[in-house]
């Protein structure tokens, strides 16, 4: 069984009699899924023992080294000579796909035996445990230079850092491209091993990999060599979601809900992204964003040519451009695609009732604030409320006695308020009428006593199937 994280140690080579760092780096692959380390009590934890002892396979003599990570979220604990990487947050940490824990052994004492080594890891994350081993390679103290990059892998236009070890020599050469020429040497001095870095960046074109050759030179030897690669990637969307879940679930959102979309990439030079409004400015940081805040539903409502003919799906897009191994302007794409819920009617009623009759016609959404309707009055027609849907699925509603063949709730209020409220309505054209859920025999005019504060729904259904609401507040004093 494999280990889900990836381990790595540089330098993987190392010098016996010397004293030097070791950075172990945890990596989740780019094709991988976040990985979630719970924290508290029983936490998710990776195991790392380093080989420490008199046989000559030992890495050291004696723990006399320190750990330590700066990587945000996790910490380094020691536990019966063992070196546990946890979450840092009682309430756990991510590491989503592309990011990487970086543990530092700073200051271990090589032991002075030539030999392979192997560091354990065990991988505790979520059931069971994993084991892989990790190996070091212990050399003799001749002329020798080893060489590794860090990051190894990197975006377009992205930068890294060369790093080499020595011992033995009095100079170094390296040959490689990058935007940052190399010196013609690089002199060593002080106690070995001697360590040296040098930025690096990868050039610019369609080229995935750069090698770099290193050579360290000693008056009378040939000198030893060393090769390192530093690789190209093209961007990678590694997670493209709601910021938080929306009020009706999944990609499900309100009508004029609003939202927030955010993404992790990596190896991305650029991010843009487009949504029914258009394509928005680029970010010059696309490893971890934030769109500005969206709502769907008014996005679909702005941009259609016909409000009659709304979509009910708002399409958010997100392109990355960075290394393109075709040279043809290729981008990264990944879309989210939001469904607009359905705006209901909370009432199309008259707000007066006297011997004058009913007056006074008003209407109401959920959500109030959607713009999408026509209101359509006079010229011997009944009043006619049109609700513009996502969807294109229009809600048509009719108020007036010109009318007499669709569901009509006229007038539903609240008369008074003295320890119990008396709600009255007047409907048209109703064969059935419900009150919160209860049925009404008298379906025509009728009243009801509410002891207390609330939302009352009236549902009247017509002879043809067709229904009806009107929600009325309540508040008993």
């Amino acid at each position: 069984m494999t280990t889900t994280l990836n381990y790595a140690i540089e330098p993987a080579q190392v010098f016996v009699a010397t004293k030097t760092d070791l950075t172990l780096t945890i990596s989740n692959p780019v094709n991988g899924a976040a990985v979630i380390f719970e924290g508290g009590r029983d936490p998710s934890l990776i195991l790392v023992t380093i080989p420490i002892g008199s046989n000559p396979s030992d890495l050291t003599t004696a723990d006399t080294f320190t750990v330590s990570t700066d990587t945000s979220g996790f910490s380094v604990l020691l536990n019966n000579s063992q070196y546990q990487v946890v979450s840092s947050e009682s309430a756990g940490s991510t590491l989503n796909p592309g990011q990487s824990i970086v543990v530092i052994f700073s200051n271990i004492q090589i032991s002075t035996s030539v030999s392979n080594t192997q560091v354990a890891i065990e991988e505790a994350i979520s059931t069971g445990s994993i084991p892989t081993t990790v190996n070091i390679n212990k050399v003799e103290q001749a002329l020798g230079i080893y060489a590794w990059i860090s990051p190894l892998t990197i975006g377009e236009s992205a930068s890294s850092t060369l790093w080499w070890q020595t011992t033995g020599g009095t100079t170094v050469t390296v040959d490689g491209s990058s935007s940052q020429p190399f010196p013609p040497s690089f002199p060593i001095e002080g106690d070995p091993p001697h360590t040296s870095q040098y930025p690096i960046d990868a050039p610019i074109g369609t080229n995935a990999q750069t090698t770099y050759t290193l050579q360290v030179f000693a008056d009378g030897k040939a000198p030893a060599i060393a090769h390192a690669t530093l690789t190209k990637h093209i961007p990678v969307i590694t997670s493209f979601h709601l910021a938080s879940a929306t009020a009706e679930g999944g990609i499900k959102i309100g009508p004029t809900e609003t939202a927030a979309l955010v993404w992790t990439s990596v190896y991305a030079t650029a991010a843009y992204w487009t949504g029914p409004l258009g394509q928005r400015p680029w970010y010059t940081n696309p490893a971890s964003s934030q769109y500005p805040a969206i709502t769907p539903g008014l996005d679909l409502y702005n941009t259609a040519p016909d409000k009659s003919k709304l979509p009910c799906t708002a399409i958010y897009t997100l392109k990355l451009t960075g290394y393109d191994p075709s040279n043809q302007g290729q981008a990264v794409i990944k879309e989210i695609g939001l469904d607009v819920q359905k705006v209901e009617l909370a009432y199309f009623k008259y707000a007066n009732s006297n011997d004058n009759g009913l007056s006074g016609m008003v209407y109401e959404l959920v959500p109030k604030n959607w713009p999408g309707t026509l209101i359509e009055t006079g010229q011997g027609q009944a009043n006619k409320l049109t609700i513009y849907q996502p969807g294109g699925i229009n809600d048509v509603y009719y108020l007036g006695a010109e009318d007499s063949s669709h569901p009509q709730i006229q007038y539903f209020a609240q008369l008074n308020s003295n320890g119990s409220a008396t709600l009255k309505w007047i409907t048209a054209n109703l064969t059935a009428l419900t009150l919160n859920h209860t049925s009404q025999t008298n379906i025509s005019e009728g009243d009801y006593v509410a002891t207390t504060s609330g939302h009352y729904t009236l549902i009247g259904t017509a002879e043809n199937g067709e229904t009806v609401q009107s929600i009325l507040s309540v508040v008993v004093t």
